[in-house]
């Protein structure tokens, strides 16, 4: 889940700041591209490669890290719904990988996934009138969200409920090759049965999974008018 913190985006290039012990952090170049939420900082990096005709290119990537600590129970967890992601969504989720990890000292997780250029946020109303167009004219990502919107309502109604988080800032995104990606690694899921199970109302969470079942009937009225 993320919350509407700023977004950092365009920073000049400079050297990651966190000490992750698998990445080799002093001669790996980064750039913060993103502050956004209470989970995680997501720098972006690149290695050069070479095809085997020699031919230089570049890999981009992303970094992510917890600005908490995580058990390996819990790392287990976030992997495994990151896993379930993939299984049920395929391409819409970028390929990534999780790391038990030294952060800053601390046993805990690093994701590295495959780096997307970020277009608009989908799920944002705002964006209705252009989305709608790149809908109307493109079958593949009109295929994606739909396959998207019936996955999120398919898993609300399992034997285990439970509701993709919508609320953070470009989870849901049209990247610039016109594809639906969602982004998400850490927490990617509300448990709405929550909020019947808490002593105490939490007012923070229920606006969260409002404001994800709002955009996810936006989303539904989205296919309904590009149909």
């Amino acid at each position: 889940m993320a919350d509407q913190e700023d977004i950092v985006v365009g920073k000049e290039e400079d050297f990651l700041k966190a000490d992750i012990s698998c990445l080799n952090p002093k001669n790996l170049r980064a750039t913060l591209i993103s502050t956004a939420g209470s989970y995680c900082e997501v720098w972006r990096s690149s290695r050069r490669i070479t095809d085997e005709a020699d031919n230089p290119a570049y890999f981009e990537f992303v970094i992510k890290f917890p600005r908490g600590v995580h058990s390996s129970a819990e790392i287990k967890i976030l992997s495994n719904h990151h896993r379930m992601l993939k299984a049920a969504l395929d391409d819409v989720i970028p390929p990534a990988v999780f790391f038990i990890t030294q952060v800053n000292g601390q046993s805990n997780v690093c994701v590295v996934s495959e780096a997307v250029n970020i277009w608009f946020d989908m799920a944002n109303p705002q964006n209705r009138e252009e989305a709608l167009e790149l809908l109307k004219n493109n079958p593949k990502p009109r295929n994606q969200l739909r396959r998207f919107v019936d996955q999120a309502k398919a898993w609300r109604v399992s034997d285990n409920p439970r509701l993709i988080d919508l609320f953070g800032v470009n989870n849901l995104v049209m990247d610039t090759n016109r594809e639906i990606k969602y982004l998400d690694s850490f927490f990617v899921f509300f448990f709405e049965d929550m909020l019947d199970l808490l002593q105490e109302k939490d007012e923070d969470l229920e606006y969260c999974i409002g404001c994800t079942l709002d955009r996810l009937k936006y989303l539904e009225q989205l296919l309904v008018e590009v149909d």
